[in-house]
């Protein structure tokens, strides 16, 4: 019996020679580090002081003795009535065992602010710092086609530095509670199932909350949804379907990174692999090598390339029905494939942002593939959650 509130136990130790427990500090812990002590006792028929064996006390003291009588009594009496049966291996359902060890790694999440409120903090910080560059033209009706460009590039911008931030900050995290479920999955106390749920919903609340406070900044200071044709109404649909991609984002960065630590043995290898993968998503999402010059063989990583279903999905989202004017001018790569030089012969022509925009991607950005980036998005999330969960079934790599 260990007592009220480990009374028994500390008492045992600190009988013992060990230091006391501090006030508020917990017994199993005081015990673990009380255990590694050196603590010196007299020797036997008055030898030298000699260190404390703590198995040898226990063999020697009162409190065995207590013990070994009290399992021969238990043995000897058998009450059925004492005798604790369960029908099922665990004392509670899987749902109930995936839920509390979900509800304990939320609970780690809130308790590391190095990661989570330094995330939330560098959310809007980035949000500002990026979208202030156009507080001057946020309400301009008709931009320059630099400025135009600036804005695809920003949106770009952001998604990526967000998604390099997730990825970087998860990998880390993921990989102590990774090593932290090896130990007991080697107990038999937690399953594969259990860590793989907790890991998705701890994220996701972090990974809504960070592209909340994003969005809410950056979209309403950068104008992006500030065309004269729309009223507050279409420009919030536009801004929560801005929302909608950008977590999309966040989410795909981050489950890939707890994929990447659950798949090799440690940080270094799985940061290797989270910057190829940047790597390939920096270059192939559709601004860098803009859609219509990925043909043949690029075509493929184009397609499979998540950042892709994201920026198409942003930029659609709120320049698809955009009626600000883009002024191009003469010797600008779209000048010919707007059209200016039937119409505007020889000098600088005004176009929609949307039909720039259109334009700008060769024609392969639409606003009715939103639904399908969407979809598409959602069984990339779904695959590397599955991914996961397998990759924490079958690979064990800490000896811990």
């Amino acid at each position: 019996d260990l007592g009220t509130m480990s009374g028994n136990l500390v008492s045992y130790f600190e009988n013992l020679g060990t230091s006391t427990m501090n006030k508020g500090e917990n017994p199993a812990t005081w015990m673990l580090n009380v255990l590694s002590e050196k603590i010196m006792v007299s020797g036997v028929n008055g030898q030298e002081d000699e260190p404390l064996d703590f198995a040898e006390a226990w063999e020697n003291s009162s409190n065995k003795v207590d013990l070994q009588k009290q399992l021969s009594e238990a043995g000897e009496t058998q009450d059925p009535n004492s005798k604790i049966e369960y029908n099922a291996e665990f004392a509670a359902s899987w749902y109930q065992r995936d839920t509390l060890m979900a509800q304990r790694l939320v609970t780690i999440y809130w308790r590391s602010p190095a990661y989570n409120l330094s995330r939330m903090v560098l959310s809007l910080a980035i949000a500002f710092l990026l979208s202030s560059v156009f507080i001057p033209i946020r309400s301009n009706l008709i931009l320059s086609e630099a400025e135009m460009t600036s804005l695809l590039s920003t949106i770009f911008i952001s998604f990526i530095i967000i998604g390099v931030l997730s990825i970087t900050s998860v990998i880390p995290v993921s990989l102590s509670i990774r090593d932290m479920y090896y130990r007991h999955k080697a107990a038999g106390m937690l399953s594969s199932r259990s860590v793989g749920r907790a890991f998705a919903v701890a994220e996701k609340r972090f990974i809504i909350i960070s592209s909340v406070l994003f969005c809410i900044v950056f979209i309403p200071i950068s104008g992006i949804v500030n065309s004269p044709n729309q009223d507050l109404r279409y420009r919030v649909r536009e801004s929560i379907a801005f929302w909608g991609f950008f977590a999309f984002n966040g989410a795909i960065y981050s489950y890939i990174g707890q994929l990447f630590t659950c798949l090799v043995r440690g940080q270094g290898t799985a940061t290797i692999l989270a910057s190829v993968f940047i790597g390939i998503n920096n270059f192939f999402s559709g601004l860098i090598v803009r859609p219509q010059q990925m043909t043949g063989l690029w075509q493929f990583t184009y397609w499979i390339n998540p950042g892709h279903f994201v920026y198409e999905g942003l930029c659609m989202s709120v320049f698809h029905n955009d009626t600000r004017k883009v002024i191009v001018s003469e010797g600008s790569d779209y000048y010919i494939p707007l059209g200016c030089d039937v119409t505007y012969a020889n000098s600088d022509c005004e176009v929609e942002v949307h039909t720039y925009v259109d334009t700008f991607f060769g024609g392969l950005f639409h606003r009715d593939n939103i639904p399908r980036d969407a979809i598409i998005l959602g069984c990339i999330l779904f695959a590397v959650r599955m991914s996961t969960f397998l990759a924490l079934k079958y690979f064990t790599y800490s000896g811990k």
